[in-house]
């Protein structure tokens, strides 16, 4: 049986106090409501104005007046800038927040506006054109425009900087043929071009967290590669293929092998990289010997087998055992149910798109990297929390869909920074989901306000709920 913690009770009452002060509550653009990097202050953007205000006393210190409505905002990595875009109009403006009367105006004319994006140095910002005709890199210091030609169109995970910040890596596309290109953040040159002959073509990057490896992948599901090219040796030091690890000696007991690569994601640590398949299958694998570890199958059935997993039903709130009631919120709960088996619900697949597969679509590993959400195409309304240390798993399952998908500019599940503790959302609710390893649990909400998104304070102690047009910030005292 599952208790309130003081966690629970600081949240109702920030929120009873919060909807009863109007300077806990927001109107914004869109979502658009984020914490500075180093946490000191929280920009809000309303039709074209931009707010700074500090993020513990929330009062306003500066204010600043956009061109047009505010479509995308981001804080530099420094927290010293904060760029403003209107993806349509194709303008970008930079502002200072320790010099508010300086400002910086980008316009990527005719080549159009896809995305923007501040370099690891603050120094610089990216643009994107429309088609990815071109990635152009604007120097804030120098004043001077470098630009990356070639950009594949058709790649997800097109472009990645290394997590300290001196390397990007791009996939190129060139007399038909897809290589990478390696550049140095100091001055935007060439360091390396791989040619990658293994692959049939390449799909994703990601580098490694120490920056040491850059893995590339190829999704063909006649011929699906991953090979991992070191900096320090400058070669390729591993290729992995999940057809040639199902026909191995070595290949890991079960009855299920991965199919395809169609994504993968490095532990934060860095000892372990998952690789997604196509057919709902997640491998861990050992950096150093680069075998398969642990595996984990997203099956539609919790059979009888499965009592140390813990699955968490939404129903609606009969009054009977209330003892075992996680949160009443809207006439329903959030209890633990013990029956086995349990059918997952199959969701319905979009008629009016008859090519794509059905995909992982929310796949994240905690700050701590001992537990990862997932959420498949095929069940809408299912989470999926996998201890990966003890190969415990927890499930979430709910009466509606769960937001988030595959090319969003959002999704549904947001890690605490500092803590394993989720928040989740839901689509058609007003509800507000919350897992930590105590259990899980629906957090109080007003009626009147439907979270679709959520960002972290650095420290993790308070985040911004947001719905499309408000925020309200949300504080936490105590999760133990």
């Amino acid at each position: 049986m599952h208790c309130f913690t003081k966690a629970t009770a600081a949240f109702k009452l920030f929120l009873m106090a919060a909807y009863t002060n109007e300077d806990k509550v927001f109107r914004i653009n869109n979502r658009l409501c984020y914490f500075s990097n180093n946490g000191a202050h929280l920009a809000v953007a309303f039709q074209s104005n931009l707010l700074i205000k500090d993020s513990k006393t929330l009062d306003t210190r500066h204010s600043f007046v956009f061109t047009d409505i505010i479509q995308y905002m981001e804080w530099s990595p420094n927290s010293e800038y904060i760029l403003c875009a209107n993806i349509k109009k194709a303008i970008v403006q930079v502002y200072s927040v320790h010099h508010p009367q300086w400002k910086c105006k980008l316009t990527e004319s005719s080549a159009g506006l896809q995305s923007v994006a501040w370099s690891p140095d603050s120094k610089c910002i990216l643009t994107i054109a429309d088609f990815n005709i071109q990635i152009s890199i604007w120097n804030l210091c120098d004043q001077i425009v470098s630009y990356i030609q070639n950009v594949k169109t058709s790649a997800f995970d097109k472009l990645r900087f290394s997590p300290n910040g001196t390397k990007l890596a791009v996939i190129i596309t060139e007399e038909n043929k897809d290589i990478v290109e390696i550049y140095k953040t100091d001055n935007w040159k060439i360091s390396r071009k791989l040619i990658c002959d293994r692959l049939r073509n390449i799909d994703g990057i990601r580098w490694s967290p120490n920056d040491e490896l850059l893995c590339i992948w190829c999704s063909s599901p006649a011929e699906p590669k991953l090979i991992v090219y070191s900096t320090i040796w400058e070669k390729h030091v591993v290729a992995f293929s999940p057809l040639e690890i199902a026909q191995s000696e070595i290949a890991y007991s079960s009855e299920r092998k991965l199919k395809g690569i169609e994504n993968i994601e490095w532990i934060p640590s860095g000892q372990l990289l998952a690789v997604i398949g196509f057919n709902e299958m997640i491998v861990l694998l050992n950096y150093i010997t680069w075998t398969p570890l642990s595996q984990l199958y997203l099956d539609p059935v919790i059979r009888e087998c499965n009592y140390l997993t813990k699955v968490y039903k939404e129903r609606i709130d009969s009054g009977e055992n209330p003892s075992k009631c996680i949160v009443s919120c809207n006439e329903r709960v959030l209890r633990e149910i013990h029956e086995r088996p349990i059918y997952i619900e199959i969701g319905k697949k979009n008629a009016s798109n008859n090519f794509s597969v059905a995909k992982v679509n929310l796949f994240e590993f905690s700050g701590c990297g001992q537990y990862l959400a997932m959420k498949h195409e095929l069940y809408p309304t299912t989470l999926w929390i996998w201890d990966i240390f003890t190969d415990y798993l927890d499930y979430l399952l709910l009466e509606n869909p769960i937001l988030g998908m595959l090319l969003s500019l959002f999704v549904a599940i947001k890690w605490n920074p500092v803590h394993p503790q989720l928040l989740i959302f839901s689509e058609y609710t007003t509800r507000v989901y919350e897992w930590t390893r105590k259990g899980a649990r629906m957090l109080p909400m007003s009626k009147y306000m439907s979270v679709v998104d959520a960002h972290w304070h650095p420290t993790g102690d308070k985040v911004a709920l947001c719905s499309y047009n408000k925020a309200i910030i949300y504080e936490i005292t105590d999760i133990s």
